[in-house]
């Protein structure tokens, strides 16, 4: 791995919790984002979530950033067990950043209504909104030249659709 794919001595890898969020339809919710602080990296879409805080499970995270960027609430015991745990480095923000990943499935109760989203000062400025998308049309839209994060997300929703635990990866992605 290059020295810059991991983080500098003594600032370690921060913990993620990401939602594959299924509406009963079988599609997925994506945020669609951009880095206001840094326009090159033009906009992505990307799965609901964000840090795991001290003392707090995956799963609860989870729930938490689902809560805080869909407006869904999603009770901890709903979310599905970490089927992807990977690595990744990009830049956020003007700063590169690295991460340890875990991806849940996460479905929505028929009905499921969103309530006020409450995101961070941070997520304020970069969310652009928000899209259901089938997994045929997450193909559709990386083949049109939209970015997704993680960046093969339009080849494995489907897999974890199915339940398949994907192998561990690392994935640098800007």
């Amino acid at each position: 791995m290059p020295a810059d794919d991991a983080p500098p001595p003594g600032q370690g890898w921060r913990r993620s919790a990401k939602a594959l969020l299924v509406d009963p339809a079988g599609r997925v919710l994506l945020l669609h984002v951009h880095d206001p602080l840094d326009p090159a990296l033009g906009r992505w879409w990307e799965l609901p979530g964000g840090g795991v805080e001290p003392g707090e499970t995956d799963e609860a995270a989870c729930a938490r950033e689902v809560r805080e960027e869909t407006g869904y609430a999603v009770d901890p015991a709903d979310v599905g067990p970490a089927l992807w745990r990977r690595r990744a480095t990009f830049r956020w923000l003007g700063v590169r950043r690295w991460q340890v990943e875990t991806v849940h499935v996460v479905r929505l109760a028929p009905g499921a209504v969103p309530a006020a989203t409450a995101p961070t000062d941070e997520e304020t400025g970069a969310f652009l909104g928000l899209r259901w998308w089938s997994p045929a049309d997450l193909g559709a839209l990386a083949a049109s030249g939209e970015r997704l994060y993680p960046g093969r997300l339009d080849e494995l929703a489907p897999r974890l659709l199915r339940g398949e635990v994907l192998p561990d990866g690392f994935e640098r992605w800007s």
